[in-house]
């Protein structure tokens, strides 16, 4: 992506390629393995954003402790629960990974619980993404005066509520017309007004009702209607 599309200082930027084969490699399932290995297409680490000042330099940066940023690609979309699950597993730190595909952006995050536990998790669906638009990562007035942990937690909040807002929006285009057109209908406020009005509307239509007994029809089967 384009230099400064992320929203985040240029103090914090590695923009580093990861090696993918080495990578890979350590996924235990072949099956997964195999699928990283044909559709991702590049990983970089973008950013890490770390609590300490006055760093010099990318070496000194990512010895720190902090949240990094990781840039996904891919040739075609993955499921994002399963990337940032293999991701959590391969990386084991602090982060937020961003994946691209075709035009569409879905974001994930994990935060490190300590050894022998899963950690924490979350990540959207994939959305239509304007690449002319920067990917807000930071929030400057929540985050100010934060630390690391504290604006991970916030990004971590962030994704679930876009995670279960993207889910919803889905559900929804996924409905057919007519279904689409009843939740309209449910959402119509009726009042005492209204109610008298089809109330009325009901004893018109009642009264323009005929029984008409078809042809044939035994006077037995007629007095039992």
């Amino acid at each position: 992506m384009d230099e400064g599309r992320y929203n985040i200082p240029r103090q914090y930027k590695v923009d580093k390629g990861m090696p993918l084969d080495a990578l890979f490699q350590r996924i235990d399932n072949p099956k997964c393995r195999r699928v990283f290995e044909a559709e991702v297409e590049c990983v970089t680490w973008k950013y890490h954003i770390v609590d300490k000042a006055g760093i010099s330099g990318i070496a000194e940066l990512v010895k720190e402790k902090g949240l990094s940023v990781f840039e996904v690609s891919l040739k075609r979309k993955i499921a994002p629960d399963l990337l940032t699950e293999v991701f959590a597993g391969l990386l084991q730190r602090s982060m937020v990974l961003v994946y691209l595909c075709n035009g569409e952006l879905s974001m994930g995050t994990f935060i490190p619980m300590g050894k022998g536990t899963t950690g924490r998790m979350c990540s959207t669906d994939f959305y239509p993404y304007d690449a002319g638009r920067m990917i807000e990562i930071m929030d400057y007035e929540k985050d100010s005066n934060r630390n690391t942990d504290q604006i991970h937690k916030r990004i971590f909040a962030t994704i679930r509520q876009q995670k279960r807002i993207i889910m919803i929006e889905k559900a929804y285009e996924g409905l057919s017309p007519v279904e689409s057109a009843e939740s309209e209908i449910l959402s119509f406020e009726f009042s005492l007004e209204n109610l008298d009005k089809i109330r009325a509307d009901a004893d018109f239509v009642q009264s323009q009702l005929r029984v008409v007994r078809p042809a044939g029809t035994s006077k037995a089967v007629r007095d039992t209607a």
